[in-house]
């Protein structure tokens, strides 16, 4: 079991470390390349790739086995990162990350479909945080060694890590995890996959996703580009709808589940979880530049009271539901979005006075609440469905949250832009200032700067606002959830077993 249980934690260190690890290496790509002007691309193009196939690993993982579908996935992000790392310039590095992309979006939701498998519900959520840690972990480690790679030998082995960390997992999995297999000729089971809600669901996420990423960048919000991509994505999600109810004959995304309020409550839990938390790691650390005028690296630091404060209490929240079946995970959600309430709540305090000492307190608030909800909230959803639609309903849940992440990001990003134009629009600017670029601050002159600084405080004060706004939205949807507890004297069959 121990065995087992590092091939898994090695398999989702692996998906979560390539998420952080390229950050700190961007700059000197993209100064080899020459590809300023694309260097968004890098992060996107994965992002696009590893939302849009993520809601289909776990149907396929139901009519392929769980083994096979899990290698496949890590398979194609091996395949992705050598590429990615032989990379000659930014158009094929952007092609390769979204390559990685397609195999990264399904392999934490794969861990957490064969931890439900194999484990019982008891120990279910012991597992789950072993899950969180590893994710959390390889927060805090990507942008280190990231940087440590770029400084001291190549930015190329930010991708070539992912090779020897791979084959090891893989391994693991070929010769210890031994899963049952779905009965069926190879030709009867690629005829039971969606291809038509597959296609539909790709293409519709990159509709939205695509201009959530460039409103107010790329192109303004209003633009025939960002509506025109919005409305086709809104009317591909009708249609994709319409396919799963009345075409499709096993659906990725089974009407029936959305007929359940208690499931639909997950999911929309998820996806205002997955708004405030990444709202939080995109605009605190950016805090600590511009407010404490911080190095990068100093930020990160500054910053890791909040991403350990998610892993301890994802561990501890974890162990919890496993101690007792008393308390349901509706009530530990409920807790959890009080929590992020206050934390942010005490965030709209920061300006350029707040001490260390208090930022870090309001960091762990949030981060406890944001621990714990990871937890509640996968294990909520798949205690409220039969074992046949689990697969489904975490990679669902899992979708919601990747979703939520950059509706977050864009709404958040928009609110911030906005009022510090306003703001800095009454001030009188020397030309040489930008605000495309923080360190254009600290050669201000005294006076000005102090107004400039001042005018970022309430554009990120008036931020952590909306994000109070998204927490609420969590707590209200999680109201919902229903009463379901963790199952101790669950009869679960187990669908694997480890040697």
């Amino acid at each position: 079991m121990q065995q087992y249980r590092n091939c898994l934690a090695c398999a989702v260190f692996l998906a979560a470390l390539d998420q952080t690890i390229v950050s700190t290496a961007l700059p000197k790509i993209v100064s080899d390349f020459n590809g300023l002007d694309q260097i968004a691309w890098v992060a996107t193009s994965y992002l696009l790739t590893t939302t849009s196939f993520q809601p289909m690993y776990g149907k396929l993982s139901d009519i392929f086995g769980r083994k096979i579908t899990f290698l496949f996935a890590i398979a194609i992000f091996e395949i992705g990162s050598l590429l990615c790392g032989i990379a000659k310039d930014m158009v094929s590095l952007i092609i390769y990350r979204a390559i990685a992309g397609i195999g990264g979006g399904g392999i934490i939701g794969l861990v957490l479909i064969i931890i439900s498998d194999i484990v019982s519900g008891k120990d279910r959520g012991k597992y789950q945080g072993i899950v969180g840690a590893c994710f959390g972990i390889a927060s805090v480690a990507g942008p280190l060694m990231g940087g440590a790679f770029t400084d001291h030998i190549t930015w190329r082995w930010c991708f070539f890590i992912n090779i020897p960390l791979g084959v090891i997992t893989i391994l693991a999995i070929i010769f210890f995890l031994h899963m049952k297999k779905p009965t069926g000729s190879l030709l009867t089971k690629f005829k039971r996959i969606d291809f038509i809600g597959i296609s539909l669901m790709i293409s519709s996420t990159v509709c939205i996703l695509l201009p959530l990423n460039w409103g107010g960048n790329t192109y303004p919000w209003d633009s025939p580009v960002i509506i025109t991509l919005l409305c086709i994505g809104a009317a591909g999600y009708v249609i994709f709808g319409l396919a799963e109810c009345y075409i499709v004959s096993e659906p990725i995304a089974p009407p029936h589940l959305f007929k359940k309020i208690n499931v639909v409550s997950c999911f929309s839990t998820s996806f205002f979880q997955g708004m405030v938390f990444f709202s939080f790691i995109f605009y605190t650390p950016l805090f600590f530049q511009v407010v404490k005028e911080d190095s990068a690296t100093q930020s990160g630091l500054d910053f890791m009271p909040y991403i350990l404060s998610v892993v301890v209490f994802s561990i501890l929240s974890g162990q919890f539901f496993s101690r007792t079946d008393k308390v349901s995970f509706r009530c530990v959600t409920l807790i959890a979005s009080a929590l992020i309430i206050i934390g942010a709540g005490l965030s709209t305090l920061w300006n350029e006075k707040t001490g260390y000492g208090e930022s870090i307190g309001y960091m762990i608030i949030s981060g406890a609440g944001i621990g714990m909800s990871i937890q509640s909230i996968i294990l909520g959803v798949q205690g409220l469905v039969e074992h046949k639609d689990i697969a489904t309903v975490t990679t669902l849940t899992l979708f919601f949250r990747s979703i939520g992440a950059v509706f977050g990001i864009a709404i958040s990003g928009t609110v911030f832009n906005n009022r510090l134009s306003q703001t800095l629009s009454t001030l009188t600017l020397p030309p040489t200032f930008s605000t495309n670029s923080v360190y254009t601050i600290r050669f201000l002159p005294p006076e000005i700067k102090s107004l400039v600084i001042n005018a970022y405080v309430l554009a990120f004060q008036f931020t952590f606002y909306i994000i109070i706004l998204y927490s609420a939205l969590m707590l209200i949807s999680a109201l919902f959830m229903g009463n379901s507890k963790p199952k101790y004297n669950e009869g679960d069959e187990k669908h694997a077993t480890f040697e």
